[in-house]
C-alpha cells in the first residue's frame, strides 16, 4: 500500500510601485513564505528610461532560504544581486552575483552534500532571446512562441564558485 502525503501551502505577497520618483521607475517588492520552510523576499528596480542610455537598467537584490531537513539533511540560504545589462525587444543580459551557504545540522546529509557545505559564490551571467508572435499573451488562439535562456556560471575566481553551464528552451505553436 502507497500513501502520499501532499501538504503544502504559502502565503505571498507582492507591492509594485509605479513613478514615485518620476523617472518612469518601477520598484517592486515581493516576499513569500512555505509550509516546507522556504522563505524568499525580493526588491527591484526598474528604469525603463534614464537619461540617454538606449537600454532599460534594472537591479534586484533577494533573500531565498530553505529547509531540506525533510528530505536530505541540510539548510540552504541565497544572498544575491542581479543587474539588468542589456535589454531589447527580443534579447535579455543579466549578471547574477548570489552568495550562498549550506549547513548540516543534523549531522546526517550525504558525503556530495557535505563536499559543498559551508560557503560559494555563484557568478553567472544569463542571456535570454524570446520570440513572440502569439495573437494573445493572456489567451492565445494562434501563432508560435519561442523562448530560449542560456545561462554560464562559475565566472569567478574562487576554487568553490559554482560551474555550470545551463540552457533551457520553450516553444509554443498554437498556443
Amino acid at each position: 500500500m502507497f500513501f502520499w502525503q501532499a501538504r503544502t501551502w504559502s502565503l505571498e505577497g507582492s507591492l509594485k510601485l509605479k513613478n514615485p520618483v518620476g523617472y518612469a521607475d518601477i520598484w517592486d517588492l515581493s516576499g513569500s513564505y512555505g509550509w516546507d520552510q522556504t522563505t524568499e523576499l525580493s526588491a527591484g528596480l526598474s528604469l525603463p528610461r534614464f537619461k540617454a542610455l538606449p537600454t532599460p537598467l534594472s537591479a534586484r537584490i533577494s533573500l531565498f532560504s530553505q529547509d531540506w531537513l525533510k528530505f536530505s539533511s541540510y539548510k540552504e540560504r541565497l544572498l544575491g544581486v542581479s543587474f539588468g545589462l542589456l535589454s531589447t525587444k527580443n534579447h535579455d543580459l543579466a549578471y547574477n552575483l548570489t552568495w550562498r551557504h549550506l549547513t548540516d545540522p543534523s549531522h546526517m546529509a550525504s558525503k556530495s552534500v557535505r563536499r559543498h557545505l559551508g560557503h560559494s559564490l555563484l557568478s553567472s551571467i544569463k542571456y535570454t532571446y524570446k520570440l513572440d508572435h502569439r495573437d494573445s499573451q493572456m489567451r492565445p488562439t494562434k501563432g508560435h512562441a519561442f523562448l530560449s535562456t542560456t545561462q554560464v556560471g562559475g565566472l569567478g575566481p574562487d576554487s568553490k564558485s559554482l560551474r555550470f553551464i545551463r540552457q533551457v528552451r520553450f516553444f509554443c505553436f498554437s498556443c
